[in-house]
């Protein structure tokens, strides 16, 4: 995204806030054009009191006078800056706090496949670290570049009317400034995607290894992760080092330049008093303009690098508001009343992108409403991609899936989903109560009702025994919980939803028999009645199925019961005696 394209989008989302800024600016032009006041009482304290015309007695009234308006335009100025500080800050952080929402939305309606190619850590710098140079640019740096300019144009346009010649000067060294500026700009915009493109690596890999706590300290692995966040935090500082010299080299070249055509004028002006062209007074006041139009120029240029910053971080975020996302509804897209949760896949194709091998080709299945279907297959053979087609996590290429007949495609998503629960193998719990997490399920259910779930889910029985009962706090991803208690969470919020359509990641061969005898118990309930489908992982699982299918190389290449399918001895009976048959023995 271009610079001109990245403001041009900016001046839109601001489009609420222009009565706003246009009152702030005008306040700020308010405050830049008071400071020509204290020059001008310059002149009348010289050349009326200090030095007045020969044969006259100092002025004392005009010496009140110019004190007077002085301490009256530097309140003034003063009350000006502060409410245009405010209005603009007001503006810019409501600003930023919408784009903070519609870049949180975006990001949960981003289709999965797209989403699986970001690293959590590079969303969270944009959601840190580019907001932040937005808001530090729009609260700071925007106000008082206004005040500056005002200023500026002010104080330049003062010293044109009190000697245009001496300040042709100015004009001449100006091609010369903004020409160091704009290169500034490209390199303090460059310096500046180096940068939070450091961070962002540095954010991700944080995110990473502190939710890898466990792998890293199992495999005694500190040091490494140490020295690998060491280098990436010293390329992190390297560019942003590299930044700040830009940052700071831009006023410090701008500045020498205008001594360099201060110095000259002072000479100039010295000379002109001399040959009887200008009075004291006045020369007084023009260096007093000096002084004004010389803090803007050595300011402004910090200005506008902290605003390039801005437009960086303005185009990261941009580039994540522009991600597609997920299609909910088709044009005429109809209701999903009464599901039954008959389930057809019709020749279905899917890839997860356009260069790799298909996930599944032509695959065709039919599940009837209520029955406990068991996917078995190898690793990669597509039982996830298959399941994860029902809820539209992913939109197949070729074929289609049907739900009581209907095309998926066709009906509103948030129908479809009401109508499933998904149990997945890695149970995510936010960090809340029990209670809010199987609540999660269903957010307008009672407490009643979360607790009757946690009951047929069998979580009351170990719940209970916590001090705090379902107030407890289960931590970050559950982590206060043991395996099968998670499991029985997600259970629960299973049987909260009552789904006709239930899709469960099996997942009871690494918990002890315990565990597995309660969570067993659950599914028992939860199964009944509803249509199941299940990554099969246990024997146990596979013998409750009412069908088999059995999935190699994105295919349903067997169907039927356990049973049927041992007696058949095909591909489901080789895997079985590989593979099922070692996890009975050692149950």
């Amino acid at each position: 995204m271009s610079r001109r394209s990245i403001l041009f989008r900016l001046a839109h989302e601001a489009r609420p806030y222009y009565p706003r800024l246009a009152t702030a600016m005008a306040i700020g032009v308010f405050a830049g054009v008071l400071s020509i006041i204290p020059p001008l009482s310059f002149r009348i304290i010289i050349n009326q009191v200090l030095v007045p015309t020969s044969g006259r007695a100092p002025d004392l009234n005009a010496l009140y006078l110019a004190l007077g308006i002085t301490s009256i335009a530097l309140v003034l100025a003063n009350c000006a800056i502060y409410g245009q500080t405010y209005l603009t800050a007001w503006s810019g952080q409501h600003l930023v706090a919408r784009l903070r929402v519609r870049l949180f939305e975006r990001l949960l309606n981003l289709p999965l496949g797209e989403f699986d190619k970001w690293r959590t850590g590079e969303l969270i710098a944009r959601f840190s670290t580019d907001l932040q140079i937005m808001i530090d640019a729009v609260s700071v740096s925007v106000p008082q570049l206004v005040v500056a300019l005002a200023t500026f144009v002010s104080s330049f346009a003062t010293m044109v009317y009190l000697d245009w010649l001496l300040t042709l000067s100015l004009v001449l060294v100006a091609p010369i400034v903004f020409f160091a500026v704009n290169n500034f700009q490209r390199l303090i915009s460059a310096s500046t995607h180096r940068a939070q493109q450091r961070i962002a690596d540095l954010t991700a890999n944080l995110s990473e290894v502190l939710g890898g706590q466990r792998v890293v300290k199992s495999f005694g692995r500190e040091e490494f992760e140490v020295a690998r966040f060491r280098s990436r935090n010293d390329d992190f500082f390297g560019a942003y080092m590299k930044l700040t010299q830009f940052i700071q080299t831009q006023p410090l070249v701008v500045s020498t330049i205008m001594v360099a055509a201060v110095v000259a004028i002072m000479w100039l002006s010295v000379r002109e008093v001399l040959v009887g062209r200008l009075d004291t007074g006045r020369v007084f006041m023009y260096w007093g303009l000096l002084v004004n139009l010389m803090n803007p120029m050595n300011r402004v240029a910090a200005f506008f690098g902290d605003i390039s910053k801005a437009i960086v971080g303005a185009g990261r975020v941009f580039e994540l508001l522009d991600l597609p996302v997920e299609v909910h509804d088709a044009p005429g897209a109809v209701p999903l009343r009464n599901v039954r949760g008959r389930i057809e896949y019709v020749d279905v194709t899917f890839r997860y992108s356009a260069d790799e091998p298909a996930a599944l080709e032509h695959l065709n299945a039919t599940i009837e409403a209520g029955e406990i279907v068991a996917l078995v297959g190898p690793s990669g053979a597509g039982k996830t991609t298959i399941v994860n087609l029902v809820p539209r996590f992913y939109e197949p290429e070729g074929g289609c899936v049907r739900v009581d007949g209907i095309d998926i495609a066709g009906v509103r998503l948030c129908d479809l989903r009401e109508a499933i629960a998904i149990v997945p193998q890695d149970v995510q719990l936010f960090r809340c109560s029990v209670l809010d997490n199987i609540r999660y399920g269903r957010v307008d259910a009672t407490d009643a009702q979360v607790r009757a779930a946690a009951r047929d889910a069998n979580v009351d029985d170990y719940v209970q025994s916590f001090p705090d009962s379902y107030a407890t706090q289960v931590g970050e991803r559950g982590v206060r919980l043991s395996g099968g208690e998670r499991q029985r969470i997600a259970i629960a919020r299973a049987v909260l939803r009552n789904p006709r359509i239930l899709i469960l990641d099996e997942a009871t061969s690494a918990l002890d028999s315990h565990s597995e005898t309660m969570i067993e118990e659950a599914l028992d309930r939860l199964l009944l009645g509803r249509t199941t489908l299940i990554i099969a992982h246990r024997l146990s699982t596979v013998r409750r199925a009412n069908k088999v299918l059995f999935v190699e190389a994105g295919r349903v290449v067997e169907i039927g019961t356990h049973d049927e399918l041992l007696a058949k001895g095909g591909a489901y009976a080789r895997l079985h005696a590989a593979q099922f048959s070692m996890k009975a023995g050692n149950s």
